[in-house]
């Protein structure tokens, strides 16, 4: 995998329990990237919310996308999640 390439970003974003897999969206409404994590601030989310110290964390598309081509070997899940079937 290209060690250049962005893996994982932390964001501000809301999240509790159970967010996992839910997709990040940019403000264009593209995906850019996957929640899969949040920092020991986050697990009180249900809550409160503390934007100074909770973190959301996601894994880069592009990764994905790059991971599922040349390390799992995946090209029909790969042409479907790109819509070029």
């Amino acid at each position: 995998l290209d060690p250049n390439r962005p893996f994982n970003y932390v964001t501000t974003n809301d999240i509790i329990g159970g967010n996992s897999g839910s997709p990040m969206v940019n403000a264009k409404g593209e995906v850019v990237g996957l929640i899969f994590d949040g920092n020991i601030h986050s697990l009180g989310g249900a809550f409160g919310y503390d934007g100074s110290k909770n973190r959301a964390v996601a894994v880069d598309t592009t990764i994905l996308v790059e991971a599922l081509d040349k390390v799992y070997d995946a090209p029909h899940l790969l042409k479907e999640l790109l819509g070029t079937r």
